[in-house]
């Protein structure tokens, strides 16, 4: 039942959640991609395996919610004992809760990171315990489980300049269609150390080189990266009324006790965890889609980074610190270097354009993909806010000289007022 998108709506058995339904390809994989509220995403791929429907999950949702998301789930025509495969992007209860529970329905295959078996084999802190619920990791010892080792891959793709290693398994999905599962590499801190991103691709061969292909028909939009906790728009949100009382309350409970000991996780800056792999993701795509493990899909874009510099992304460059007083900018010496960075981020941008012109997105396509853009540039904590808020400026900023210096034959000069009046309609 597909609900509108970036809006959660309140049903089965109160539990909020969207659902998008898309069919991928002409030999008809779909996949359904359930944003919940509460709790991580689920994603599934339904596709045909000797003339029967099957699925491949990526990510289960929370154990205590399994009342809730298998309703969901079986609404939207996904028939639990057709399971294939579940692959986990990394370890937390709200990503892995319901494996071994479909495991057993199913008799599926689970496909995991090396890392995971040691959270499987009993290798869990005690602070880690207190989040685990009712979900036993121990009972996935039952379960038919394959632990892929980076190590034992088919090398690495290169994203953003930094190497992701190949796991040795690829997930087809029927005649066409694959999952590239990829390991994160390691880092300190780590959001954990187990994570994987998982690649589609409706060719045989998907991304290669930092995402740039001159294959003819390719559109990066056809690919997605199905991201987990390691890239994300906005991240858990705990649900907060009188029938989750005791959920709240043992979160500040688990806090206070971090605190007095001296081990407040709440203490590390999510922006710091696993920061190399992030970056190298936000610059490694021209376009692609992006399913994160919270939250509502959104287009990947090295634009953004590249060329729509908010304050903090010019400190950075000029070798500040992202919270140093913003008012050098404006001063000398660095006013004038302020105005070269960007003279060549706003050449960045037209060549991005122009690079999707060729991969053949015509001109009201690409308003299309700016003004989603656009919209997604918002919320987030106050300062990740306040600087979406700036790249929305330089975005609006940057199309309005581009229609004012190109002539009206120009493609440009159409995607600069096209995305201009958008803009004004959606705000």
């Amino acid at each position: 039942m597909p609900k509108k998108n970036g809006s959660f709506k309140s049903m089965s058995h109160g539990y909020p959640h969207t659902v998008k339904t898309e069919r991928l390809n002409e030999t008809g994989i779909e996949l359904s991609s359930f944003f919940f509220r509460f709790g991580a995403n689920s994603y599934v791929f339904t596709y045909e395996k000797s003339g029967e429907k099957k699925h491949t999950f990526i990510d289960t949702g929370y154990k205590g919610h399994q009342r809730q998301i298998f309703s969901i789930l079986e609404n939207n025509h996904i028939n639990l004992k057709n399971i294939e495969n579940i692959i986990i992007t990394h370890r937390h209860p709200d990503h892995s809760g319901l494996a071994d529970t479909l495991v057993d329905i199913s008799g599926g295959k689970i496909l995991v990171h090396a890392n995971f078996k040691e959270f499987v084999e009993g290798g869990i802190s005690d602070r880690e315990k207190r989040w685990l619920g009712k979900f036993d990791p121990s009972r996935l010892k039952n379960c038919p489980i394959e632990y892929l080792d980076p190590g034992n891959g088919d090398g690495s793709i290169r994203i953003g300049g930094m190497d992701f290693p190949r796991m040795k398994r690829t997930v087809d999905l029927g005649n066409e269609g694959k999952l590239e599962i990829l390991a994160i590499p390691e880092s300190t801190p780590t959001h954990s150390p187990d994570q994987l991103v998982i690649l589609y691709s409706p060719r045989n061969v998907p991304y290669v080189s930092d995402g740039v292909r001159e294959e003819s028909g390719f559109r990066p939009t056809d690919e997605m990266i199905f991201a987990g906790d390691l890239w994300l728009m906005k991240g858990p949100v705990f649900q907060r009324n009188l029938r989750s009382l005791s959920m709240t309350l043992k979160f500040f409970y688990f806090r206070f006790l971090d605190f007095i000991s001296g081990k407040d996780q709440f203490k590390i800056v999510p922006s710091e965890q696993d920061a190399g792999a992030k970056d190298a993701l936000k610059q490694g795509f021209s376009l692609i889609r992006v399913k994160p493990g919270h939250g509502n899909e959104f287009l990947g874009t090295n634009m953004i980074p590249k060329t729509l510099l908010a304050d903090r992304d010019l400190l950075l460059k000029l070798g500040f610190k992202m919270d140093h007083d913003k008012s050098v900018l404006q001063s000398d010496p660095f006013a004038g270097r302020v105005s070269e960075l960007r003279e060549t981020a706003y050449a960045g941008f037209l060549d991005t354009l122009n690079l999707w012109l060729k991969m053949g997105y015509e001109p009201d396509e690409i308003c299309a993909l700016l003004t989603r853009i656009y919209m997604e540039q918002s919320d987030g904590g106050k300062l990740v806010e306040e600087d979406r808020k700036e790249r929305r400026k330089r975005l609006e900023e940057t199309l309005d000289r581009l229609a004012s210096e190109k002539m009206e034959t120009d493609p440009l000069y159409h995607i600069g007022k096209c995305a201009l009046a958008a803009f004004s309609r959606r705000v």
